[in-house]
């Protein structure tokens, strides 16, 4: 019987140091310095602040069929975790920031580069990523749309142009069971562009060590 709980005892140990050992965003975990961030992250990094790296990255130009997107209609659980995919690009480039705070990295945001003359474009990208979110996680998206002061759309994908106007957003977040991150895909209004534009930004926000909140409103504004 004793070895029985001792063989036990290894098992819960050896899964518990394997969840550990899984990486929560690329190859970075949640809580790692900039130091190592940088020793982990591969890619080019193009700028370096105090709370901030900026790395660039770019994906290999696939054509990607887009697919009918499973959608659940809600409003957001703010105590909902949600799991973080694999980061991956379709021919884009992209800003990638890690975001640190007080207990290490606690944010990572992928933000697209480019500008479309079509906002169609947008909306495609948004579906394309959707889709390829949903494969890696298992499970379909929830969909919320925000208006601020604007008219409420029956169909909120029906007008890409509404969205580069700033008349509304889009958000896809998808639910989890590791507890450890939650995982956001928005489709707004591109802030301080000359003429209408969106902007497109995946966000990956650790549960346990959030970075300030502040930053964290004003990245989700501004990005």
């Amino acid at each position: 019987m004793k070895a029985l709980t001792l063989i036990l005892l290894t098992l819960l140990i050896f899964s518990a140091c394997s969840l550990w050992d899984k990486p929560d965003i690329r190859k970075a975990k949640w809580g790692m310095t900039k130091e190592q961030v940088k020793n982990v992250e591969k890619a080019e990094l193009v700028k370096e602040g105090e709370d901030i790296l900026t790395y660039r990255i770019s994906g290999i130009t696939t054509p990607v069929k887009v697919q009918s997107v499973e959608i659940v209609e809600g409003e957001v659980d703010e105590q909902e975790e949600i799991t973080p995919p694999e980061v991956e690009s379709i021919g884009y480039e992209y800003d990638l920031l890690y975001v640190f705070g007080e207990n290490g990295l606690g944010l990572v945001v992928i933000h697209l580069r480019e500008s479309f003359d079509d906002p169609a474009h947008y909306l495609e990208l948004f579906k394309q990523k959707t889709n390829m979110m949903t494969k890696q996680i298992g499970e379909p998206a929830k969909g919320v749309a925000s208006y601020k002061d604007h008219q409420v759309k029956t169909n909120p994908y029906e007008d890409p142009a509404a969205i580069c106007k700033g008349e509304h957003g889009l958000q896809h977040i998808w639910p989890t069971k590791n507890k450890r991150t939650n995982v956001s895909l928005e489709l707004d209004q591109k802030e301080f562009a000359p003429e209408p534009d969106c902007s497109l930004s995946i966000f990956y926000e650790s549960v346990e060590i959030p970075v300030d909140q502040g930053l964290s409103d004003q990245l989700h504004e501004v990005l």
